[in-house]
């Protein structure tokens, strides 16, 4: 559980950094990784002119580069069970070090337009059942957020009630 957490608070601190970017017109896919003893966070810009799909490439490079826990996040849309569609930065979450494990955040946001501000609503945090992820790794979750004090409040500044 503890490595899960470590994973869940890399996942929040770059996902804070995304909401910001994404705010600003530009999120595109990236890994952020931590390998086996590193202290600092590898960032993997995952926008390149190959066959591949960007994240079929983040998800190569971390087995690759032997990952103990990484994030992929990108720029998409998700749906709630009206129909509706929302864009959304989603996150991949993976913890290799001690026993696999992964979940997935979804943050759905408002973009920018004429008429509104930029906005960002509810976290989901789902374990790879669609479940909601325990509550230690939501507060470490939360906790990573808060790690870049900027892009941290940035994100709590523009959370829609």
């Amino acid at each position: 559980m503890e490595n899960m957490q470590l994973a869940a608070g890399l996942a929040g601190e770059m996902v804070a950094h995304a909401v910001k970017w994404v705010s600003e017109g530009a999120a595109g896919p990236f890994l952020a990784y931590l390998c086996k003893g590193d202290t600092r966070v590898t960032l993997v810009d995952l926008v390149q002119g190959g066959a591949e799909s960007p994240l079929d490439y983040g998800r190569g490079l971390m087995i690759v580069r032997s990952a103990a826990r990484a994030v992929i996040v990108y720029d998409g849309t998700i749906s709630n069970d009206e129909g509706g569609h929302y864009d959304a930065l989603i996150g991949e979450v993976y913890e290799f070090e001690h026993g696999d494990g992964a979940f997935d955040v979804m943050v759905p946001y408002r973009p920018r337009s004429e008429s509104q501000s930029f906005g960002v609503y509810g976290l989901i945090l789902e374990d790879q059942d669609s479940e909601p992820v325990e509550e230690e790794i939501l507060d470490a979750f939360l906790e990573g957020t808060r790690r870049d004090a900027e892009a941290g409040e940035f994100l709590r500044q523009h959370q829609l009630q």
